[in-house]
């Protein structure tokens, strides 16, 4: 059978999404192509080719887009079938895109994508996969080059860079967040010479850094361990950076002097508001004072910190989002804080565990297909206009070339402007954004 698997948005990453499970459906015996839409050009060649299509949905942007692309080659293929696949499959909307996708694969889909081309019958067209183990070295022969994908930009000089992925699924339960929804708490580890396996082909192809893209990668400490410890015997001249939560960067605060002699550059956190109730209200499992002690504990071991942020929840005032400039300033995160965060507004997909929080219910609006998401709106209706503002303000600056602390800053005088607050005072330090190591793609 001729299996197309199409990415529609990894983070700027060559998808190891589409990598794996083409591995997987190689070894069954079928012919595996891929597109790469967020790189390549649509080929309407490979859509006639195909006996099947199979669309990665990692994450929220990515199948919105999905949705889109199914009705594409629903359109020129009107009988092919077409599966969705990954963590947000069952959130995939078939409501508002005519019945898009045939069939809906959550969790650990590479065994469930085989049996779905071998004709095999499921309950339901959505159905949750658990399986251990077993996984295969991403096969990556068939993807764009990595040239055509996120560098990192280090020191002045920009190096290529392979995303990989130690585990799945995740041990913490944050209500915002769509993993607790599927894995519960579960998460699973891939095989340590299966991922120094995928890390040397990348390493081949000319990666010299290394994107660890677990939810966090310290889920499962001993098994990360022996992942970087492989790492960096087999090339020692390979740098990366990995996502941790702030619980997890102080609970093994021990491991941080060795990931960093091992070429650990910068940790993504989510560190998402400064607000203890709204922390709380999203299970973070930790504190704004919690968050600062984090960045010390990793800058003592001379790793970096790039936060991500949620500023605007339901919960969340204009005090709010000028504590979280004042918390970005004064522990020195103005340099490695990507602008586009500070506008970022809540998503409550079907199933999210928003929804279980007692008296959410009075800021909710009609679900949309469309945004794959529930409506809502703030007590205040000035706060959803200032995250208008503030991501209108992110595109502009990026759009401009722009350094990060200006265009930080931008946002911060329209977060007081016209208010009580007190004016920032903090004094920009031209070009130290340029130093910061950090992805050129600038979401996370």
């Amino acid at each position: 059978m001729h299996v197309l698997l199409i990415s529609t948005y990894e983070l700027g990453r060559q998808p190891v999404h589409v990598a794996s499970p083409a591995a997987a459906i190689a070894a069954a015996g079928h012919e595996v192509r891929a597109l790469d839409v967020a790189v390549q050009r649509w080929d309407a060649d490979l859509i006639a080719w195909a006996d099947a299509v199979a669309i990665s949905t990692p994450m929220h942007t990515a199948t919105r887009i999905a949705v889109g692309v199914a009705e594409r080659v629903r359109r020129q293929r009107p009988g092919v079938p077409i599966a969705a696949y990954g963590l947000y499959a069952a959130m995939s909307g078939n409501e508002g895109s005519a019945g898009a996708f045939d069939r809906a694969i959550v969790g650990e889909y590479e065994t469930a994508l085989v049996d779905w081309l071998a004709g095999a019958s499921f309950e339901s067209p959505v159905s949750v996969h658990f399986d251990r183990g077993g996984y295969r070295v991403p096969n990556r022969s068939i993807l764009p080059p990595l040239e055509a994908y996120a560098q990192l930009a280090v020191g002045g000089e920009s190096r290529l860079v392979g995303a990989v992925e130690a585990s799945h699924g995740c041990a913490s339960m944050c209500r915002h967040c769509p993993i607790p929804a599927v894995y519960d708490g579960g998460f699973r580890i891939v095989d340590v010479g299966t991922v120094l396996s995928d890390i040397d082909s990348l390493v081949a192809a000319g990666a010299r850094h290394i994107t660890f893209g677990d939810p966090d990668f310290l889920n499962g400490p001993a098994h990360s361990l022996r992942v970087v410890r492989g790492l960096h015997e087999a090339h020692p001249e390979v740098t990366f950076d990995c996502t941790v939560k702030v619980e997890h960067i102080l609970k093994y605060r021990e491991l941080w002097p060795e990931f960093a002699a091992a070429g650990c550059l910068f940790v993504v956190s989510a560190f998402e508001s400064t607000n203890d109730n709204v922390l709380q209200l999203l299970d973070k499992g930790h504190t704004s004072n919690d968050a600062a002690l984090a960045v010390a504990v990793l800058r003592e071991a001379g790793i970096d910190v790039r936060p991500s942020w949620l500023p605007f929840t339901p919960w969340a005032t204009r005090t709010d989002i000028d504590a979280m400039f004042r918390f970005i300033a004064d522990n020195g995160l103005f340099e490695s804080t990507d602008p586009v965060q500070m506008g970022i507004r809540l998503l409550i997909p079907r199933g999210s565990l928003i929804l279980d929080i007692a008296g959410v219910e009075r800021y909710l609006g009609p679900y949309s297909p469309e945004a794959l998401s529930y409506e809502w709106a703030a007590d205040d209706p000035a706060m959803d206009r200032l995250a208008a503002q503030l991501t209108e303000i992110a595109n502009d600056g990026s759009a401009a070339g722009a350094e990060a602390s200006t265009t930080l800053m931008n946002q911060w005088l329209a977060v007081v402007d016209e208010t009580e607050l007190e004016a920032p005072a903090y004094a920009i330090d031209a070009g130290a954004t340029l130093g910061r190591p950090q992805l050129t793609e600038s979401w996370f």
